[in-house]
C-alpha cells in the first residue's frame, strides 16, 4: 500500500463521489478509474469487532469508542463488523458513516475525533493512535 498527499478539497471530492458499499478512498478511485474491485485481506485471528480495511486496524468485539459532539457524549461499540450506537440503536459499516451520522453529514476525519480507553493503561487516546501503531505494523 502506498500513501499519497492530497489537499482537503480533493479528499472531500473523492468522498462526495462515493457509492454505497465503498469503504475507502481506494475503493472509490478503483471504480472511477475502471480498476477491478479488491477484496479485503484476511486478518489472522480476527473474531468479530470491526476491521478498518484501509488503515488495517482491528477494533476487538465490544471495543467502545466515544466522542463529545456539541456538549453530548456519544459512544459506539464494535460488533460484527459494524459500529453500534447504543443510545439510538443505529449501526454503521464505517467510521466515516458513524461520524457523519453524529455531526449531521459534515466532512471530518473520524480518526481525530473519536477516542478510546487503552485497556492496558486506562489512558484516553484518539483512535488515530491505533492507526499509527497497529496499522503501520501490518504494512
Amino acid at each position: 500500500m502506498r500513501n499519497i498527499s492530497i489537499t482537503t478539497d480533493v479528499f472531500a471530492a473523492i468522498w462526495q463521489s462515493r457509492k454505497e458499499g465503498e469503504e475507502s478512498e481506494d475503493a472509490i478511485l478503483r471504480r472511477i478509474l475502471g480498476l477491478p474491485v479488491q477484496t479485503a485481506p484476511e486478518v489472522r485471528g480476527r473474531r468479530g469487532g470491526f476491521y478498518d480495511e484501509r488503515s488495517r486496524v482491528h477494533f476487538p468485539e465490544g471495543r467502545e469508542i466515544y466522542r463529545t459532539y456539541k456538549g453530548h457524549k456519544v459512544t459506539a461499540v464494535a460488533h460484527l463488523d459494524r459500529w453500534f450506537v447504543q443510545a439510538t440503536g443505529e449501526s454503521f459499516h464505517s467510521l466515516h458513516k458513524l461520524s457523519q451520522a453524529i455531526n449531521k453529514g459534515k466532512q471530518e476525519n473520524a480518526w481525530l475525533n473519536w477516542k478510546y480507553r487503552d485497556p492496558d493503561t486506562g489512558e484516553e487516546r484518539l483512535i488515530d493512535h491505533l492507526r499509527k501503531t497497529q496499522g503501520m505494523s501490518e504494512s
